[in-house]
């Protein structure tokens, strides 16, 4: 069921629901505003549409003029509440339930409707005569000027014994701003559904489109497998983040194959290279079973002894090139010139398998500068030195010189010998896993062709770089710790 539902809940219907979600929201919110500022807009045009009858009809009344063209409600308080006249309304608004429209009332206006001084707005309660609910309506308050008893007797028919001012209530129709927001609400009530549906239909669509870059890769991924690993996935023609997706994944590919095939290779080399020494040692020990009686059993034990001690080395080579392609980069400042003088110091005085085999040992010295500080291992940094004074001694006629220098941020290495040197085509191919050049062919000499590899490995994880100069000089270069 979580499977189902998972694969009904696509990252194409996330993307609609959400423009759905966002659609009704942006909607909603908008009616909100919408509605706020058209039934402000509207009521604002009806209080000065009340505001401009209530001025003509003071103006009226202090003329004795007729108001003309007036379609409007109001009413007409005297000072003394003696005096109420309604225009316009069906029932006077007042609380006695009479219905006469224009009519000179000669009783007390109805409650709210008071006599008031100055201009203004009032919210005032009235009720229907129908079935007596009351309703909360805005009047605009205005008063005329002080009327003398004549021009009061003209506008009211009453007599005063002194002037006295009139109060004009209009009402503020609310109609047209009901009306503006009831047709703003049926609108977004029809239309809000159908701009969602719209927009999510679009972002399905969209999204659908585009994400088929990415669905042709998942479908080039899946079908590549291990034996065919120069597949590659298709690169749109877009500068977005899928062609970017496409392009990091064609790099991946490409660095898996290559560690593929670096595979393969070190496989077939490794079993090529520990066969001999296998059946080196197989036949030692098999010819003298043939024959124990005659067999000189002490020189069987050394001769296989010999050839576990290579098997040994060249095991713990292939281990090292192993482990090192997955191992963490760090560790701490070490003195470069330290090694070294410990290296040469201890071939100095007690030589090297290799030389004791050929009856001569070369003369190892060595020039250093200190501090040659590199940050890395101690032991990974005494196996590059190492490697490369035994590689140098088994090459070499008499004398093998190392030196360590320092040269613009970086800490140079050089172990020189004065052999035959490497011939130019070869100081590349040196380097690879399991080479050895026509003069080293040898196995008996303890080589097992993955010291320099190993020393190119370590190097290049210490951020390094070693290469051949001179033809049998080695120079490595590491970075310089610059740490105070």
């Amino acid at each position: 069921m979580r499977e189902r539902w998972a694969r009904l809940w696509s990252v194409r219907v996330r993307a609609a629901c959400g423009a759905m979600v966002a659609t009704a929201f942006v909607c909603a919110l908008g009616t909100i505003v919408a509605r706020t500022v058209v039934e402000d807009q509207w009521s604002e045009d009806a209080r000065d549409h009340a505001t401009d009858v209530a001025f003509q009809v003071t103006f009226a009344l202090e003329t004795g003029r007729s108001p003309v063209g007036l379609h409007d409600h109001y009413v007409v308080v005297s000072a003394d509440g003696r005096y109420a006249r309604t225009v316009g309304f069906p029932t006077p608004p007042r609380g006695d339930g009479r219905s006469r429209t224009g009519d000179l009332e000669l009783e007390r206006p109805g409650p709210g409707f008071v006599p008031a001084v100055g201009w203004g707005l009032r919210k005032i309660r009235t009720r229907s005569a129908v079935d007596g609910e009351g309703t909360v309506q805005t009047y605009v308050v205005g008063t005329t000027d002080p009327l003398p008893p004549a021009r009061f007797r003209e506008a009211t028919g009453l007599d005063t014994r002194s002037a006295q001012r009139l109060t004009v209530y209009t009402l503020v129709a609310s109609e047209r701003a009901r009306t503006a927001v009831t047709t703003l609400d049926r609108l977004v009530r029809w239309g809000m559904p159908g701009a969602a549906v719209f927009v999510g239909l679009t972002a399905w669509l969209v999204t659908g489109w585009a994400l088929r870059p990415v669905e042709a890769i998942r479908a080039k991924m899946a079908g590549i497998t291990a034996g065919d690993l120069d597949q590659r996935v298709p690169v749109p023609p877009t500068a977005d983040v899928v062609a970017g997706l496409a392009r990091t994944t064609n790099e991946t590919l490409d660095r898996l194959e290559q560690a593929h095939l670096r595979q393969r290779s070190f496989v077939a080399d490794a079993s090529h290279e520990l066969r001999s020494p296998l059946a080196a040692l197989r036949g030692t020990l098999e010819i003298p079973l043939a024959r124990p009686q005659r067999a000189d059993w002490p020189a069987v034990v050394a001769a296989a002894l010999a050839d576990t001690v290579r098997l040994q080395r060249l095991t713990d080579d292939l281990l090292l090139l192993s482990a090192e392609e997955h191992r963490p980069r760090e560790g701490a400042a070490v003195d470069l010139a330290d090694l070294v003088e410990e290296q040469i110091a201890e071939r100095a005085y007690s030589g090297t398998a290799s030389d004791t085999a050929s009856g001569a040992a070369p003369a190892f010295g060595c020039d250093v500068e200190r501090p040659a500080l590199v940050l890395g291992e101690e032991a990974r940094l005494a196996r590059v030195v190492r490697n490369l004074l035994d590689n140098a001694a088994r090459h070499a006629r008499s004398t093998v010189h190392a030196s360590v220098r320092l040269d613009a941020g970086t800490v140079v290495l050089t172990v020189t010998d004065d052999g035959a040197g490497v011939p130019p085509a070869d100081r590349e191919r040196i380097f690879d896993r399991f080479v050895r050049l026509d003069d080293a062919r040898d196995r008996a000499d303890g080589g097992t062709g993955l010291g320099l590899a190993i020393v190119r490995e370590l190097v290049t994880a210490l951020g390094g770089s070693v290469r051949v100069t001179g033809g049998s000089t080695f120079t490595v270069r590491l970075p310089a710790d610059q740490s105070p």
